[in-house]
C-alpha cells in the first residue's frame, strides 16, 4: 500500500532477465528446500492469499472457506488447512471436489447444487469467506454464510460491483473487506511458511524461448493454475 509502489514490468523495466537491480527493501530471502520455480507463484498469489488468511482474525478450529479452486484459491485451500481451519472449498461444479480433497479441504460444496449458505450454516457459517473468484454475483451471494462477525475476504476483484443484502451483513455484524498482497517481510514469511508446512503451487514449466506459448496456455484459462518461465 506504499504510496511510491513501484512494481517490476508495470513501473519499470526488469523480470526477464537473468540479472537485475533492486532495492534491498523490496527483496525477500529464499529457503533451500523450496524449488524455483515455485517462489514466483508464492511471492504473488502465495502472499496475497497467505497474508490475508494470517491477518483475517480467524483461529485454529474456526471455519473458513475458499472460493474458487484456482491459482488464488489453490493456495488457499492449503494455507487454510495448514493454519489449522476447518477447512471449506467452495467451487462451480464436481470436477474440483477431488482436486480440493486433495490440497486438504474438508468439505467441499458444489455452489451450482444446492444451498451452499445453508451448507455453510450447518457448520456454524464461516468465520471467514476467502473469495479467489473474481465473480461478483457469486461473492455477493456469499454472505449469509459468514458466521456472527465473520469477513467475506477479497483479494481478486470482480469487474462489477458487488450487490450485498445488508440485513444479514447488519444483523450478524459481518462485513466484506479487501486484501492486497504484502511486503518484501511478508513475502519472505509465505516462503518460509510454505517450506516449512509443505504447501506447494501448481505450476507448468516453459522455457523462455516459449514465451508465445506460455502466454497462450495462460490467456486460454487451460493452465493449473500458474504458468512459470524458466531462465536458460
Amino acid at each position: 500500500m506504499c504510496v511510491k509502489r513501484k512494481v517490476t514490468g508495470i513501473d519499470f523495466d526488469g523480470g526477464y532477465a537473468d540479472y537485475m537491480i533492486v532495492g534491498a527493501e523490496a527483496i525477500a530471502a529464499v529457503p533451500d528446500e523450496l524449488a524455483p520455480e515455485e517462489v514466483g507463484p508464492f511471492m504473488c498469489a502465495g502472499v496475497t492469499v497467505y497474508n490475508a488468511l494470517r491477518n483475517s482474525g480467524a483461529r485454529g478450529g474456526d471455519v473458513v472457506a475458499v472460493h474458487g479452486i484456482g491459482g488464488l484459491g489453490h493456495l488457499g485451500v492449503q494455507y487454510a488447512r495448514k493454519m489449522g481451519f476447518v477447512t471449506v472449498a467452495l467451487g462451480r461444479g464436481t470436477d474440483k471436489q477431488e482436486l480440493a480433497e486433495k490440497l486438504g479441504a474438508h468439505h467441499y460444496f458444489d455452489t451450482e447444487s444446492g444451498d451452499t449458505v445453508a451448507k455453510l450454516q450447518k457448520l456454524g457459517g464461516a468465520r471467514v469467506i476467502l473469495a479467489t473468484a473474481p465473480n461478483a454475483k457469486a461473492i455477493s451471494a456469499l454472505v449469509e454464510g459468514l458466521a456472527p462477525d465473520g469477513n467475506l475476504l477479497i483479494p481478486a476483484a470482480p469487474p462489477d460491483p458487488l450487490s450485498i443484502p445488508m440485513v444479514p451483513l447488519i444483523f450478524g455484524r459481518t462485513s466484506v473487506s479487501g486484501w492486497y498482497s504484502g511486503t518484501a517481510r511478508d513475502s519472505q514469511d509465505t516462503l518460509e511458511f510454505s517450506g516449512l508446512s509443505g504447501v506447494h503451487p501448481m505450476v507448468e514449466k516453459y522455457p523462455l524461448s516459449e514465451v508465445a506459448a506460455a502466454y497462450e496456455q495462460m490467456h486460454s484459462c487451460k493452465a493449473r493454475f500458474r504458468v512459470v518461465l524458466m531462465m536458460p
